[in-house]
């Protein structure tokens, strides 16, 4: 999957990691994406240990999480000068539809199996849509300015 190792037991449960090759060594957005992998296996612990009810406010928490996250993100992006921050800024923009979907699909879960489905897809893509789709498009700009540490 590149971004994702996936680690699977008996029942199926797929924990995200996000791999060495996907760190943007800058250690603020790098903390902020473990913590996002963090609350997808979260969800995904919950999904299979039958305790969807959880869903909602773990789900509620990556949204805020990931939106924080966009935000220190974006200003840093401005901070360095990267040319294509606009663009960046539009690409979490088009994310909120997203965010508004997975908050549906955790209101559902703990009665709809289809729903669950979703809601552990879903967030996998939006991790990956964000770290690798994006992110990785601005790694060498961050690492050729000189702006891997956080400061």
């Amino acid at each position: 999957m590149g971004l994702l190792e996936t680690q699977s037991n008996q029942r199926e449960m797929m924990m995200v990691e996000l791999t060495p090759s996907f760190l943007l060594e800058y250690e603020t957005l790098d903390k902020d994406h473990q913590q996002l992998a963090d609350i997808v296996n979260l969800v995904v612990k919950a999904l299979d240990d039958d305790e969807a009810e959880k869903c909602e406010d773990l789900v509620a928490g990556f949204v805020k999480s990931a939106k924080a996250h966009f935000a220190k993100e974006e200003a840093l992006l401005a901070k360095a000068g990267y040319p294509n921050v606009k663009k960046h800024q539009e690409h979490h923009k088009s994310l909120n539809t997203q965010m508004e979907h997975l908050l549906e699909f955790a209101k559902m879960a703990g009665e709809n199996e289809m729903a669950r489905d979703s809601l552990r897809k879903e967030l996998v893509f939006f991790l990956m849509d964000d770290v690798i789709t994006t992110d990785m498009d601005f790694k060498a700009f961050i690492e050729a300015k000189g702006n891997g540490g956080d400061g």
